[in-house]
């Protein structure tokens, strides 16, 4: 727990002195634009709260992809990842505390786009349901922190890891349905969004904004958390595997 504490601060610290993983924030307000255009514009006000809600989570996953990679990268660039691995304390609940701070700030993205929303499309949303909208983000925050530790392992194996980066934020946000509901696509793609989080998120989150009562919602939350629990079981033994697999190859 020290280790992990250690490593939140660390990243908090870094932040204030150099605050490059918030650059982020700087591309949300351009994708909030755009599809809060498309959608008032098409008069379709049945989907300003999925505009309103796709760049934030967006840029949540945006931070945990770049952190994740970035973290790895300036290690090696400065050459402290090996003395991380040959010090007494596993780098792992260290590297997940950095990340675990910039998760944090995840708010930030929710607060931008919907000041936006607000001062260019007269377009605000109304929480109906705050518990279940609160209890959504911070389980949402959870899972994706664990799932980027599977990220840094997935860095640690491969030279080119921002390839990766780009590669990977697609496919999530199709087949989370942060912008067009898993309804609305081909049916073969729906199990396969089961296996994502963030899909799950989504779908709370909006159902949150509205009125009508929540259901399932014992079930829902549990697959967020469980799949972040996932995420995280699966990061730690990978991150484990490929430092041992370092550690065999002198590297």
């Amino acid at each position: 727990m020290r280790a992990y504490v250690t490593g939140l601060r660390m990243q908090l610290w870094l932040i204030r002195r150099q605050p490059d993983d918030l650059l982020s924030l700087c591309t949300i307000p351009f994708t909030a634009v755009v599809l809060l255009s498309v959608v008032v514009h098409a008069a379709r006000p049945d989907l300003v709260t999925n505009a309103l809600l796709a760049p934030a989570l967006i840029g949540l996953w945006s931070f945990a992809i770049a952190v994740a990679g970035d973290l790895i990268q300036v290690e090696h660039w400065l050459g402290t990842l090996e003395l991380t691995q040959a010090g007494p304390t596993a780098p792992h609940p260290v590297l997940l505390g950095r990340i675990s701070a910039v998760m944090l700030l995840g708010v930030l993205p929710l607060g931008e786009t919907w000041l936006l929303g607000w001062l260019l499309f007269d377009r605000a949303p109304r929480v109906h349901h705050p518990g279940v909208f609160a209890a959504t983000m911070v389980l949402s925050l959870f899972a994706m922190a664990g799932t980027a530790l599977v990220f840094c392992a997935g860095m640690l194996l491969s030279r080119n890891g921002g390839v990766y980066q780009n590669f990977l934020s697609f496919p999530i946000y199709l087949l989370s349905g942060v912008m067009v509901p898993v309804s609305y696509l081909p049916d073969f793609l729906e199990p396969l969004s089961w296996l994502v989080f963030l899909s799950w998120s989504a779908d709370l989150m909006r159902d949150a904004l509205g009125s009508a009562p929540v259901e399932h919602l014992g079930p829902r939350l549990f697959a967020v958390g469980g799949l972040g629990v996932a995420g995280l079981l699966a990061g730690w033994f990978l991150l484990s595997f490929v430092l041992r697999l370092r550690r065999e190859r002198g590297r």
